[in-house]
This record gives structure tokens, sequence and C-alpha cells, in this order.
């Protein structure tokens, strides 16, 4: 039977009720509260907060109000864009726009940044210079690694929201892998399953390795449960087996069970396959553990990059006219080794703190290499 769809439970009607539960406020006290609240937690909740009152009938000001509008054309830039980049073959655009889409209408699902899956080098390349053509891009951030014997490269690109004394900044990254690991013990991962929505909820499942899972993780997992066109439940649990999530998966599945309004939304059938599984993959972490050599801190940084470890790019000097070439070189130079990528050159390095000296050298070399 496991070829039949899943069976979805009830939609779930996302009220201001609900919104008290999710942040674990009395009910008894004002919505304006309830705003505060959210400001304070992660998950970038205010506009699902402001957008759910509206809905509700509750009093809102002029300034609330233009609140959500921003947020609204927020989400829009992130659709535009999301839309734009998606007509690059191959390239996949996680949760974000496909998790709003199964939100009620009227409701604004919360809004970080925008998570772009490309193929290969050369389409983050493409995919970053459609961004940076756009966008008042003011800060770019890169990350090198290896997996497997290939070279996988993350790209962060982030700008000044409508209101930066209010809204957090506006951020697309794109990366040549869809869930990045956990530390050795979980191996990068670079593909996707091909239908969107196990995409999505893994990507949900693999936010756990960076953080507490949040109201708004809960609230997007009950959402797509609830949601039309999901697969067999077995066929979820062995994705998250062979994508090494089912611990974190049933962790998700098991926080949306102890919210009293949420927990029709996690079937029975799945949690009791993910139990099934989640131990062995607990046992291979545990092995993988065991057997990891510590990181070498005292490795230069092309001898990490070498070994698979990851090194993140500081931006030197930024491409006057962002290209869509094919792939970044490494360049070692007296101090040190640059990244020299079409959107822009970098210094490679393996921290936040970057001696002086060093960087000051790079520059030099950038300058030299132009002349």
């Amino acid at each position: 039977m496991d070829h039949l769809p899943a069976a979805r439970s009830a939609p779930v009607d996302i009220t201001l009720d609900l919104l008290y539960e999710l942040l674990g406020i009395e009910r008894h006290w004002e919505p304006i509260l309830l705003l505060r609240n959210a400001r304070i937690v992660r998950g970038h909740l205010p506009p699902l907060v402001l957008s759910v009152a509206r809905t509700s009938g509750a009093a809102m000001g002029p300034g609330s109000l233009a609140e959500l509008d921003r947020m609204q054309r927020r989400a829009a830039t992130y659709r535009a864009i999301a839309d734009e980049l998606t007509r690059i073959p191959g390239t996949r655009v996680l949760k974000g726009p496909s998790l709003a889409a199964r939100y009620p209408e009227g409701v604004l699902r919360p809004l970080g940044d925008l998570d772009v899956v490309v193929p290969d080098e050369p389409r983050l390349w493409q995919a970053a210079s459609r961004v940076l053509a756009g966008r008042p891009v003011d800060g770019i951030d890169i990350t090198v690694l290896r997996a497997d014997g290939t070279r996988h490269t993350a790209i962060a690109l982030h700008w000044p929201s409508e209101d930066p004394m209010i809204d957090p900044e506006l951020k697309v990254e794109i990366s040549t892998f869809a869930y990045p690991g956990d530390s050795g013990a979980v191996p990068l991962r670079a593909a996707t399953p091909p239908e969107q929505v196990q995409a999505d909820v893994l990507a949900l499942a693999e936010e756990r390795f960076q953080r507490p899972f949040t109201a708004k993780d809960m609230l997007d997992l009950a959402v797509v449960f609830s949601s039309p066109g999901l697969p067999p439940w077995a066929d979820l649990a062995r994705t998250a087996d062979r994508f090494r999530l089912a611990p974190e998966l049933l962790e998700l599945c098991q926080a949306v069970s102890g919210l009293p309004a949420l927990a029709h939304t996690v079937p029975r059938e799945l949690t009791r396959a993910l139990e099934e599984w989640a131990p062995a993959e607990q046992d291979r972490r545990r092995a993988v553990a065991v057997d990891a050599a510590p990181a070498d801190r005292t490795a230069t940084v092309r001898e990490r990059l070498d070994a698979g470890m990851p090194v993140h790019g500081m931006l030197l000097k930024r491409a006057d006219t962002p290209r869509a070439d094919a792939y970044a070189v490494t360049e070692d130079f007296s101090d040190g080794t640059l990244l020299r990528t079409p959107v822009g050159d970098f210094l490679l390095v393996d921290g936040e703190i970057v001696d002086p000296g060093q960087y000051e050298s790079a520059l030099a070399a950038v300058r030299e290499a132009v002349r």
C-alpha cells in the first residue's frame, strides 16, 4: 500500500489563538504582547503575526499596516528572484515560496532568506550574476569545501531591507549542494529528492544541525502535512533515512505532536517509521565520531581545502561586471590563498579573525594580478 498518497489531516487554521499557543503566551494578553514576543524569538515571525491579525479583524494602525505591506513586498521580491533563478536549468529553491504557497490565503509565511540549490559551479555563478545585476547587493560571503572529490561552493548575497532600522536584510544563499550536514558526522548531500515537498521537508529537518527547532519550523511542517499532494508516509520516512535525516525529522514531528492545536497533523504511521530508522542513523554517527580525527588548527587554508574542510572567503575586490564564467580559480600567494571568481576576488580564511598584514598582502596580490 506504500504507493498510495499520504492521507492528509484537516487543514491548519492559523489563528491568533494558535500563535499564542506556538509562542507560549497566555491568551488573555493583548496582541501587542504577542507581536513583541514574536520579535525576540527566532524565525522572522512578525509578518506572520501581523497577517493573521489582519485576517482575524484585529485593530491595526498605520504603523503595523505599513510594516505588513513592506513584508508583502519583501515576499514578492523573493518570489521574483526565485522565478528568475529557476529558469536556469537544474536550479531549485528550497522552502521559501513553495512552503508559502501552502499557507492559507492572506497568511504571510515568515520571511528569512532565499535558499537556492544549483547543480554545478557554472550555474552558481550564473545565478549569482543575475542576483547581482538586479539588486543593491552590498555584501558577499563565500564558503568553499570538498566532498567526494568535488569542490562545492556556497555564496550568500545580502542587501539592506526597505526599512533597515526595523526589518532584517534581504539575503539569497546559492549553493552547489542542498544539505551541508553536520561536522563530518553527517556528510554533505548535494542532491535533493525529485519531489519538491520531500526536498522542503528535508530542508526543514536539516535546520536542526544549525539551531534548535523554532515555532516557524513546527508551523511549516504542520502546514505541509495538512496540504494536498503529499507522497506516501513510508516513502517520506525512507527518504529521510536515505538522506541521513531520520533523527531530525522525528524530533520535529515530536515537537509538532506536542502542540495540542497541531498534533493532528503528524501521522503516527510516519513517526513509527522514523522511530524504526533513527536509531541506526544515530549509531552510524557515533561510529563516525569515534573514528574522526580532530581538525588540525595549524593547517594552512590550502591544506584545509585539500582535506575537504570548509574555508571562507573575505571579499577583496568586487567584479565591476559580474560574469557567468565556468569556474573559480584558487591561487596561492606569499601569505595565503586567493579565490578568483566571476563575481570578485576573495582571500580564503579559516576563521573570523584575519591578520591585517595578510589582508594587505592579499590586496597587493590582487592589484598585481590586474596589471
